[in-house]
Order: structure tokens, then C-alpha cells, then sequence
């Protein structure tokens, strides 16, 4: 059982100061230990310090990008099993599969749903990533718009991806339609 006098470490990897500040504010505010680094290389270098529990990362940061980090934490034995949350303002279809492709355990629409985030920082919290599995299978090629991704056949992590966002899109739809109905 996990000692609750022992915050949850997250690491905020994000170049924007306001972003930064407010998902900052918001962690911090639920009893979460939050550092920030404004690029992947600044949080890599962070990282082999003191690993976080947790790393939040904007998918466009200047020198190394949300993308890249989480496919270099991915690939380090000591890294690896820190959950990844990717951020992102684009609603682009290949922007997801690129956060598939990396590895990413989680992928977030800007601006985010306070409670939404929350629910999922406490899941990971207590579950950590899933168990990354070598199945013996190729990695599952996927062509889209004229770029091919190589998503590792990790069905938990596609499954947890996808339910994600379609949560995502499903809040997003609801506050819609409750602002069409209530409109203030």
C-alpha cells in the first residue's frame, strides 16, 4: 500500500509559461508535487535526477518535441514504465496515432477538462503505466495521409488511448450542447 504522506511527483513539460502555470497551479492545488521543464531535453536531463510519477508533455516544444521525449523515456530501461501524458492543441487524426506510435499512455486536448485530468493523474497515480508486453508480433503499420506510423501492438496502451480520447471528444460534445441550451 502506498505511504500517503508520499506525494505523487509529476513532471510538466511545456514551453508555454501560461499552460505551464495553470496545469502547475492545478496539480499542486490537488496535493501533487509539480516541477516544470520547457523542453524534452531540459526534462531528460531532470528526469535521470529524480524520476516523476508522472510526466505531462506538450506535443510542439522548441529542440525536443512532446513526441520525441516520450519515445526516448519509453526506451530507457529505468524510464520507461513512467506514464506519459501527452498535450496537445491539435485534433488532428495524425497527431494520435504519432502519440500511439511514441508510446504516449495518455493524450490530452487543449485546453483540457480540470476533472478529466484529475481522474486520470489519480488513475495513474495508483496503476503507473501498463506493462509494456514483446508479443513476438510486428508493430502495427498504419498509413494515414501519406505518412506511414509504426504503432507497437500494445493493446492495453491502444485501448487506454482511444477510450481517452473518445472521453475527450464526448465532454467536448456535451459542453457544446449544454451551451446551445444554456447559452449565457
Amino acid at each position: 500500500m502506498k505511504n500517503e504522506n508520499i506525494r505523487t511527483y509529476v513532471l510538466i513539460v511545456e514551453d508555454c509559461e501560461d499552460q505551464s502555470a495553470l496545469l502547475r497551479h492545478t496539480l499542486t492545488k490537488h496535493k501533487y508535487e509539480v516541477k516544470v521543464a520547457m523542453n524534452g531535453r531540459q526534462a531528460l536531463a531532470m528526469m535521470k535526477q529524480q524520476a516523476p510519477n508522472i510526466v505531462f508533455a506538450d506535443i510542439q516544444m522548441p529542440e525536443m518535441d512532446g513526441f520525441e521525449l516520450c519515445r526516448e523515456i519509453k526506451k530507457d530501461r529505468d524510464l520507461a514504465q513512467i506514464p506519459v501524458i501527452l498535450l496537445t492543441a491539435s485534433w488532428e487524426m495524425g497527431s494520435l496515432l504519432e502519440g500511439l506510435e511514441s508510446g504516449a499512455d495518455l493524450y490530452f486536448f487543449k485546453p483540457w477538462d480540470k476533472g478529466h485530468l484529475l481522474s486520470r493523474t489519480k488513475e495513474l497515480a495508483k496503476t503507473g503505466t501498463f506493462q509494456i508486453e514483446d508479443t513476438g508480433e510486428e508493430d502495427l503499420n498504419v498509413h494515414f495521409e501519406g505518412k506511414q506510423h509504426s504503432i507497437p501492438l500494445n493493446r492495453q496502451q491502444i485501448l487506454r488511448q482511444l477510450l481517452s480520447t473518445y472521453e475527450s471528444v464526448v465532454h467536448e460534445k456535451k459542453k457544446n450542447i449544454k451551451n446551445q441550451l444554456d447559452p449565457q
